[in-house]
Formats: C-alpha cells, structure tokens, sequence
C-alpha cells in the first residue's frame, strides 16, 4: 500500500473539524495519515485534534501562527512523507470509499499525476438535503493541454477530491503564499501541473462534500477575482491557448474586478491587476483606465464602467 498524506488546514473550525476528521477516520483505504495544521485557531480547534491523536497516531497535529490557507498546507507538506498528497478542508467531508477508489485508478492510469472526482456540495447543516452536483469534468484521462485549456476557463478540479503525486509536488513546488493568490492557490497549482505535463483522471464517483457556508473564503467575491486574475496572468503559456480564448478570459474577470476595485477605493490592487493584464494582452484599453484612476480617483468607475459594458458586448 502507499501511503498518503492528508493536509487539513484548520483555523477556528471547532464548528466542524470533529466531522471532517470522522470522515477520513471512517475511509476504507487506511494506510494514510492526516496532518492537521492549526492555523492561529483562538477557539477550541486545538483541544479538539489533540483528543483525537492520541487516539489515533496517524493524526498528527502541527501548530503555526495565523499564515492562511497556502502557507498552511504548505507547512503540511514539508512535514508529509506520504507518495501521494490529498487536500481536505475542515469544514469538508469525504465518503469513506475516495481514497480506495482513487488508489485503485492510479492502478488503471498509471500516467495519472493528479486524481480527484466529482462530488456534492451542501448549505450548512443541510448535508442530506438540498444537495447540489459540484460543477466538474471527470469520467475520462486528461492531457495536460487539454486540462490547461479547461482551467484556464474554469477551475474544474474541487481541491477537496483530489490526490497528487508527490513527485509532481517536489517540482513544482510550494502552493503560491501571495495575498493576491488567496482563494485561488489551488486552481494556481493544477494549472501549474498542467504546465509541466502531468495527466489528470477524474473519477465519475460522488465522493465529497463541500460544505457551503458564511466564512467561506470564496464568498468575497473582489477578492476572488483579484486571485482569479493571478491565475490567469502568472500561468500564460502562449503556445498552449490562443489570443481569443486569452482576451475573452482575462476580459470577463478584469472589468468587473477593476470597477469594484475603484469603487472601494483598492487603488494599489487596481494598478496591479492592470499591469498584470497590460503585460499579457497589452491595449490601450488598460492604459486609458490607469489614466481615468489617477485623474478621478473613485469617480474612474463611471467611465470605466461604460468601457467594460462596450467590451462585454463585443465578446457576445
């Protein structure tokens, strides 16, 4: 058997983390370990693993200051040893077959780099009811071109199904800890795997459940189109995704973050997703709106706001 290690990041989840532990406690495959990385927690996260690793001696506890989810998981794999590396959240849930049924596929697709599958996501407290499909791809091997190219449009790897090589974790290297990554350090890593040639297999199996809930980092959504935007522009491999494919990727995330970032006065991120997007698909466009910001401050969303209308109607 190989062994795998688990990355769990945990900032005051007391709320969950007992129910997130249960379920790799309760996974058919046994030969892992999970490696919890209490992130600064000032509620009861802590007590809670401790009881359950001396229980258990797979579980391993690791304490750190507050760093955010990348460094987290990050510290996680340094003090991993497993072949294979899964990420789980502590508010998420696995159904006791997934890491059986994705050793058992990288046995079937032997240049599989990364396996994940498909899944649920639930509100929370209604795990059993109102469950909603993840929106994923899986059911067949994909090439690491043809995955950049779906990545590079939508993240359709739930960081909670998957497993990853660890070979294809020592080089690439460490999940990006930049602020302007956050929320998206995943979607960065698989495109950053697609980029240096590894298969993804998705398996067809509802094997997870992403708990939705008020404290999600994704429910900031400026944030998360700064990070989207990061991804998009630190992963541009020319020769792996034509320029309209590019303009209407990086079009449709700029304007509406670029507005929101005047409005609430973020001029610094404004300049940088600017620059980011200036330095890949260079126009005048981005030019004129670094002008309309120095010139009006705030007031730049009025006539910005009009320059993405005209450009959201040329990418229908």
């Amino acid at each position: 058997m190989e062994l795998i290690s688990i990355l769990m990041p945990a900032y005051n989840a007391g709320k969950y983390i007992e129910a997130s532990i249960l379920s790799v406690l309760k996974q058919s495959y046994t030969d892992w370990e999970l490696i919890i990385i209490n992130d600064g927690s000032t509620d009861n996260t802590k007590e809670i693993v401790e009881r359950y690793s001396k229980e258990d001696s797979r579980i391993k506890l690791i304490n750190q200051v507050n760093q955010k989810m990348a460094a987290a998981r990050n510290n996680g794999i340094k003090n991993s040893k497993g072949a294979w590396i899964a990420f789980l959240d502590s508010d998420d849930l696995w159904e006791p077959e997934k890491l059986s049924l994705q050793i058992q596929a990288s046995k079937e697709y032997p240049t599989a780099g990364v396996i994940y599958s498909d899944g649920f996501i639930f509100n929370d407290h209604e795990q059993f009811n109102n469950l909603m499909p993840y929106p994923t791809f899986t059911g067949r091997l994909l090439s690491h071109d043809i995955m950049y190219q779906m990545q590079y449009q939508q993240n359709y790897i739930p960081v909670l199904s998957v497993i990853v090589k660890r070979s294809l974790v020592d080089t690439i290297g460490p999940q990006n800890e930049e602020r302007v990554f956050s929320g998206c350090e995943d979607w960065d890593y698989w495109l950053r795997i697609a980029r240096v040639g590894a298969d993804f297999y998705g398996l067809p199996q509802k094997l997870f459940y992403y708990r939705r809930h008020e404290t999600n980092v994704s429910k900031n959504s400026v944030n998360m189109l700064l990070a989207q935007l990061a991804v998009f522009t630190k992963n541009y491999e020319p020769g792996l995704i034509n320029s309209g494919d590019l303009s209407n990727a990086l079009k449709k995330v700029f304007f509406p973050l670029i507005n929101n970032l005047i409005k609430l006065r973020r001029f610094d991120d404004a300049y940088f997703a600017i620059k980011e997007t200036d330095e890949i698909l260079p126009s005048i466009t981005f030019k004129t709106i670094k002008f309309l910001i120095k010139s009006f401050g705030r007031l730049a969303h009025i006539p910005v706001a009009i320059i993405g209308r005209l450009e959201s109607l040329q990418l229908k």
